[in-house]
């Protein structure tokens, strides 16, 4: 499911990420622990393909993040440390916003964007500003 061999991130002459090996299966749970500064979150960007690593082979769901990361996109789910969610704007508004930073048509968004809601069990709140929703209610949008 994920692999990497010689994965390695710089910053100049700095080295975040030095060469990590890793092999994680279909259906395995896989914790990445370590003290802060050790490369975790910039591994983990770079799985999700927000960071190109500077060398290594890198591979989520069999496809090379660095060659195909859209269709790594397409079939990951991720939900960030930080808040990713614009809580000036409803939870519609979040939805259209990152389907569009997506690429997503607008007539995908159309049609998605009520499936999601309804999946998330937040479709009578789409037009609440997202400032008023609990943190679970955050998450899960």
């Amino acid at each position: 499911m994920i692999t990497t061999r010689g994965l390695v991130k710089k910053y100049g002459d700095f080295e975040a990420v030095k060469g990590i090996d890793l092999d994680v299966s279909d259906g395995e749970v896989f914790g990445f622990l370590g003290p802060n500064g050790a490369g975790k979150s910039t591994t983990i960007s770079i799985l999700c393909t927000l960071l190109k690593p500077t060398a290594g082979d890198v591979e989520v769901a069999g496809i090379d993040v660095r060659r195909h990361p859209d269709e790594v996109r397409a079939r990951i789910g991720l939900i960030f440390q930080d808040p990713s969610l614009d809580d000036q704007l409803t939870a519609r508004e979040n939805l259209e916003f990152h389907g569009f930073v997506y690429g997503l048509s607008a007539a995908v968004r159309r049609e998605r964007i009520p499936e999601v809601l309804e999946m998330v069990n937040l479709e009578d709140r789409a037009k609440s500003l997202v400032r008023t929703f609990s943190g679970g209610m955050k998450r899960r949008l």
